[in-house]
């Protein structure tokens, strides 16, 4: 559960990492766990407090959840345009559902940008599998292609069949980076689980950024040529 304290920081560490797009995940929109707060909504105001600039945003649910919506987001400073939600359920799955989000970035005198938010299933690793194979064959039918950036947690370390599904298969992706560092730090365990793929864009500089209290989840960024 995130309340509006939390928030606040989040977009505080968005602002202080000069970033311009934001992948987020484990997104609440009005459930009762979250005080009924439309999270993407208040990050994007908050942002543009901070920052001076219009932000926009888009949501894709998961799942209801008490009362509201569990998914995931996309906030940018450029106004963005929905692609894609697709659902991530497989038949006969017995782990809680997912879903992807990808959008167009919109900005003057240059093509679109393809932003893609993604969190794979904790448990199976087959089920994680699956879930990428589905985002990527997606992917692959969407025409014009446009350079694309997906960020988001695989639930498996750099090695796990879902990173190795990203980078080989159908519409094979490349690793933005950062090459080291963890990015999920429980109490009891500590792991490289979040990262950023991309295609037709070329890395300049990635980092990790400890979020503190905030989430168990540190921020993963990218900065990119396109």
């Amino acid at each position: 559960m995130l309340n509006k304290k939390h928030l606040n920081k989040i977009a505080e560490v968005i602002c202080l990492a000069g970033l311009q797009v934001v992948a987020l995940q484990e997104v609440d929109l009005r459930s009762l766990r979250s005080m009924f707060v439309h999270q993407p909504l208040y990050l994007a105001g908050k942002l543009e407090k901070l920052t001076g600039r219009k932000w926009f945003y888009l949501f894709a649910p998961a799942i209801r959840l008490l009362g509201g919506y569990y998914g995931n987001a996309i906030l940018a400073a450029y106004p963005l345009q929905e692609v894609l939600k697709l659902s991530l359920e497989i038949p006969g799955q017995r782990v809680e559902k997912r879903v992807f989000l990808f959008a167009h970035l919109l900005s003057e005198n240059r093509a679109p940008v393809g932003i893609g938010s993604f969190h794979l299933s904790v448990k199976n690793e087959y089920q994680r599998l699956q879930e990428i194979k589905k985002i990527k064959a997606a992917l692959r039918k969407l025409f014009p292609p446009v350079p694309l950036i997906l960020g988001g947690d695989l639930n498996g370390r750099r090695g796990s069949a879902a990173f190795q599904e990203m980078l080989t298969g159908v519409f094979p992706l490349e690793e933005l980076g950062p090459g080291k560092g963890d990015s999920f730090t429980a109490p009891t365990y500590r792991a490289r689980i979040d990262f950023l793929f991309g295609k037709g864009v070329t890395p300049l500089a990635s980092g990790i950024v400890d979020t503190g209290e905030t989430s168990d989840h540190h921020l993963v960024w990218v900065e990119c040529e396109i």
